[in-house]
C-alpha cells in the first residue's frame, strides 16, 4: 500500500473548486477508493471549508462541499489532548496558521504525507513529508 496521505484544506479546496492539482487529488481519492491507499483529513479542514465556502459563497454551498467531502473515501481525525500538544509545539515553534498547525500535527501523528498549495507549510520542510501541489496564480511554494 502507498503511503498514507492528510490533505490540508488547500488540496481539499484544489477538488472542489477544479483548481490546479485537482487531478492530483482525484487520483489520490481513486486509489483510496481501491483499497490501495490511506487518506486522512483533520477536523480542522472540516471547519476551514464550512466557514471559508459560506463566507464566500453561501451556508448551503457549505453544506454541498462538505457533503462532498463526507462521501470521499477518507478517514477524519478529530483533535484529542496530545493532537493539541502535538499542534501548539507546531506553532509555537514555526510560522504557521492555527489551523495549519493542526493538519500539520495530523500528518505528523500518522507519519503520513502532507498534501497542499500552501506555502506556509515551507516552514516545515523537514519536520513532515510535504508534497506540494501547484499553487494558485501569485502565489508560490
Amino acid at each position: 500500500m502507498a503511503d498514507a496521505l492528510v490533505l490540508d484544506t488547500s488540496a481539499c479546496f484544489a477538488l472542489l473548486e477544479d483548481e490546479a492539482g485537482a487531478d492530483v487529488v482525484e487520483s489520490y481519492l481513486v486509489e483510496a477508493k481501491e483499497g490501495r491507499r490511506v487518506i486522512h483529513l483533520s477536523f480542522a479542514t472540516l471547519t476551514e471549508v464550512e466557514y471559508i465556502t459560506t463566507q464566500e459563497r453561501s451556508a448551503s454551498d457549505a453544506a454541498a462541499a462538505l457533503a462532498k467531502m463526507k462521501a470521499w473515501p477518507i478517514q477524519w481525525l478529530h483533535s484529542d489532548e496530545a493532537l493539541c500538544g502535538e499542534a501548539a509545539k507546531l506553532k509555537a515553534a514555526h510560522k504557521v496558521s492555527f489551523a495549519d498547525a493542526f493538519v500539520a500535527a495530523t500528518a505528523q501523528r500518522l507519519d503520513a504525507t502532507l498534501v497542499h498549495k500552501d506555502p506556509d507549510f515551507d516552514a516545515l520542510k523537514g519536520i513532515i513529508k510535504l508534497h506540494a501541489l501547484p499553487p494558485k496564480p501569485g502565489k508560490t511554494t
